[in-house]
């Protein structure tokens, strides 16, 4: 099978199978094709943050408030992609560690704002070599006009799908044992 799919291959379901270097199918299917290298990158990421004592959660939170100081913990929950309740779970144990300071918002005395402490600042400053290689190891497969390609191409389908990365989004309803 060629490198490429055509799209009534890939709408017909057509033979997609690819074997890898190692022997090991892969599916030429965005979905199983985006997980497999979502893992990758969360395993790469991770050994890149280990010693800060970091998760990448913790570590995009960081990101997003040395971005944009004072963002309100519902638009960083938005921002990521993740439950409010989780970011404000994440904020929680990293103000403990002393790299964030929340405040209430004077407009709004249920919402809190989110700013990084100095502490939080070296950390980060520390993390960013770290990270960016790690994000370089995850590219090196491809030559450089490959990885912009591929990082433009990535930055379209997030923003062309935007309104499905929320909180949730995918997962099985529950239904309750009465409808059983």
């Amino acid at each position: 099978m060629s490198d490429t799919a055509s799209d009534s291959d890939l709408q017909a379901g057509g033979s997609l199978l690819h074997i890898g270097r190692d022997g090991v199918p892969l599916r030429r299917v965005v979905a199983p094709l985006t997980r497999s290298l979502q893992q990758i990158c969360v395993s790469i990421i991770t050994e890149a943050l280990a010693e800060a004592g970091l998760v990448q959660l913790e570590y995009a939170l960081l990101v997003f408030v040395n971005d944009a100081p004072g963002i309100s913990q519902q638009t960083l929950a938005e921002a990521m992609g993740v439950d409010r309740n989780n970011v404000g779970l994440i904020a929680e144990k990293l103000e403990a560690r002393g790299l964030l300071r929340r405040t209430v918002n004077g407009d709004d005395r249920r919402a809190r704002q989110v700013y990084l402490t100095r502490k939080g600042e070296r950390l980060w400053r520390q993390c960013q070599p770290e990270v960016f290689a790690a994000n370089q190891r995850v590219l090196a497969p491809l030559n450089a006009s490959e990885k912009k390609l591929f990082i433009d191409m990535l930055v379209r389908l997030v923003e062309g799908n935007r309104v499905h990365a929320r909180p949730g989004a995918g997962r099985r309803k529950r239904t309750s044992r009465k409808s059983i």
